[in-house]
């Protein structure tokens, strides 16, 4: 109840004295008394009828404020729901033009615009739809058919994964309009051109966006020699490195070398390094090797970053037997690979190379296993890694490593066709005799070993002259076959063709003078293997084997101490090279001290574990140790594994000492 009701109930009540008064003393009611509270009786019910009729209009007010309240925020709550629809709505469509200002931007594909034809061509179905599909085709095959490390991205017109011909649509659409934003934003190259008749045929006519057209002319039947005549005029404007690879893949190799010419001459300064790389790759593979390192080092000056010049200068020096400018520059072909050179290469090879360097460089440090697990992981790479080459140089990494057995196993891999000449790669059937040869001198089989290595120079001969491409030959002659050829016929006795072979070799050749070393020791000649193995070891001073021959030849001499020595250099050069632990625990033995021998053959075994000669001495150093029950194990796993006769014919007296005990 409010105040207001509560005053107007209070003085509607008669004061009981005022209504004693009005009784009198008789105690009757005086008229004028009786109608006065008659009246102020009225009043009082009027006025309760007034406050409830006040209350129930204060309760439809109340209702009807609430009820509005309730519209005005089920209105706002529609009004924000429009707006958010709304704003979605403008965000979708902002997204929606910011992606297609975007696309459009970023578009790069090549364009074939429909070619206007004679009218008389049209009607027998040669459209300007369809002529751009025949170039559209004839340019997808050439993309298809060129193999190259090289990033498609790295091209100014790079249209690797978009070409497509192009109608113009009419009216407004949105294809239009997409077309408008890429023409006006894009990086798209265009091409459209028109076919008419001549006087003795037809002209086909392209133009490349803005650029002057180029005018192709034939018989009236020979539109498709005309369209594959424009398609590689406008792959050679577009992508001119890419399309040298094109050419040389086809054995157009004088118009190849001229593409490269070309592009070192008027290309930009990238392009002017690939230019100088193709041309570094040409003379390679012609034994142009000085050429080929001039080009390499003129590509590293445009782009000092290009990983691909940097191979093909440590691809040189390999070839030339300079061995540690070779391992020097495999290592920085490696570091480019991971640097910001990469971004110019294909990111699929990437991988698989560095893998390839590291291999070449555990190679030239002796670490065979490294050597091996790589090759076991490689993919084929185009124009570096080929299954069939994997095959052979593993087994040559095996018989390195003096596991013949593993080497067999590596070359039981090829087929005929790997083996047989292929003027399209390199033929292995050259590389897979080289390592015939290395298993048959692990075993001291040197009758075999020189006519494995006779018949891979035959074979290297062969393909120089048939490819016209003698870099195989000129390697495997002069820098791997030559030497051990000289060497496997110095061991049969055969001084004067020995003597032959090594008056060929270059005096600069690493291997070579390594194995000069190696024949003059086995004529004991003393000082002058000594010359040569100093000569090699200043040659090549980070690289072990020639301390390792070093240390052979002084063991043999007799001379201990100096040995030991020179197999301490050459494990430190090479801490994964075998060699020199095993025969530092030779000498040692020969020293009378088997007990320290036996951890430098459990050392050698880390890196070796299937060589035959070391578990023979192995076994012999534990026996005179007086461990004859582990001696006999060693016995047992040198039996299983390859040996030559003489280390078989040890192998059977001491296993016999072994026996008694």
């Amino acid at each position: 109840m409010t105040d207001e009701t509560e005053r107007r109930e209070n003085s509607a009540r008669v004061d009981p004295a005022a209504f004693a008064l009005a009784l009198g003393q008789g105690g009757v009611l005086d008229p004028r008394a009786a109608a006065f509270l008659e009246k102020q009786s009225r009043l009082a019910d009027e006025q309760i009828d007034l406050t409830r009729l006040q209350a129930e209009e204060l309760r439809r007010e109340d209702s009807l404020r609430h009820r509005a309240l309730r519209m005005h925020h089920a209105s706002d709550a529609i009004k924000l729901a429009f707006e958010i629809v709304m704003a979605v709505i403008v965000f979708a469509v902002a997204v929606g033009i910011g992606a297609a200002i975007w696309s459009a931007s970023r578009a790069d594909g090549l364009v074939i615009d429909a070619f206007q034809v004679p009218q008389s061509m049209a009607a027998q179905g040669l459209s300007g739809q369809v002529v751009a599909s025949k170039l559209l085709d004839r340019l997808a095959a050439m993309q298809n058919a060129t193999r190259s490390t090289r990033a498609a991205s790295s091209f100014a017109h790079d249209w690797t994964n978009d070409i497509k011909v192009e109608i113009p649509e009419t009216g407004i659409s949105l294809g239009e309009a997409m077309r408008y934003l890429r023409n006006a934003l894009g990086h798209e190259t265009h091409l459209s051109g028109e076919v008419y008749t001549t006087a003795n045929g037809i002209a086909l006519t392209l133009r490349l966006n803005d650029e002057p057209g180029q005018t192709f002319e034939g018989k009236p039947d020979a539109l498709n020699t005309l369209a594959q005549k424009a398609a590689e005029a406008v792959f050679r404007e577009a992508q001119p490195y890419r399309y040298s690879v094109y050419l040389a893949s086809h054995h157009r190799l004088r118009e190849s070398t001229e593409v490269q010419q070309t592009l070192t001459r008027t290309g930009p300064k990238n392009e002017r390094a690939w230019g100088y790389n193709g041309l570094a790759l040409r003379a390679e593979l012609e034994g142009r090797f000085a050429d080929s390192e001039a080009y390499a080092r003129r590509a590293l000056l445009e782009n000092p970053l290009l990983p691909n010049a940097m191979s093909v200068y440590a691809n040189d020096e390999t070839r030339q037997g300079h061995d540690e400018e070779a391992l020097a520059a495999t290592r920085r072909t490696m570091d480019s690979y991971r640097g910001a050179g990469a971004r110019e290469l294909d990111p699929a090879t990437i991988e698989p190379s560095l893998l390839y360097f590291e291999l070449k460089a555990a190679e030239y440090e002796g670490d065979y296993g490294l050597a091996l697990r790589n090759r076991n992981a490689l993919v084929p790479v185009p124009g570096l890694i080929n299954a069939a080459g994997s095959a052979a140089g593993g087994a040559i990494d095996a018989a390195l490593a003096h596991d013949p057995a593993l080497a067999r196993a590596r070359l039981a891999e090829l087929t005929p066709a790997d083996l047989a000449f292929n003027i399209e790669s390199s033929t292995v059937a050259a590389a897979a005799d080289y390592a015939r040869g290395l298993a048959a001198a692990e075993e001291e089989d040197w009758r075999t070993a020189s006519s494995y290595f006779e018949r891979g120079e035959g074979e290297a001969q062969h393909e120089a002259q048939a490819s016209n491409e003698s870099f195989n030959g000129r390697y495997l002659i002069a820098v791997l076959d030559g030497p051990w050829l000289a060497y496997s016929d110095a061991k049969l006795g055969r001084q004067t063709k020995a003597d032959a072979i090594l008056a060929t070799l270059a005096p600069d050749c690493y291997l070579c003078n390594r194995m000069r070393g190696r024949i003059a020791a086995t004529r004991r000649n003393w000082t002058g293997a000594a010359w040569w193995f100093g000569a090699a070891t200043a040659q090549a001073p980070s690289i072990p084997f020639a301390f390792a021959d070093w240390g052979a030849m002084l063991m043999e001499k007799g001379d201990f101490d100096g040995a030991i020595e020179k197999f301490k250099t050459a494990n430190a050069k090479g801490p994964h090279f075998a060699d020199p632990l095993e025969m530092w625990g030779e000498v040692l033995m020969r020293e009378n001290r088997s007990d320290l021998a036996l951890a430098k053959f459990a050392d050698a075994n880390k890196d070796a574990p299937n060589w035959g000669r070391l578990h023979l001495k192995w076994g012999e150093a534990l026996l005179w140790s007086g461990n004859g029950p582990d001696a006999k194990k060693q016995f047992a796993l040198a039996a299983r594994l390859d040996l030559s006769a003489a280390d078989r014919a040890a192998l059977a007296e001491v296993s016999a000492m072994g026996n008694k005990h």
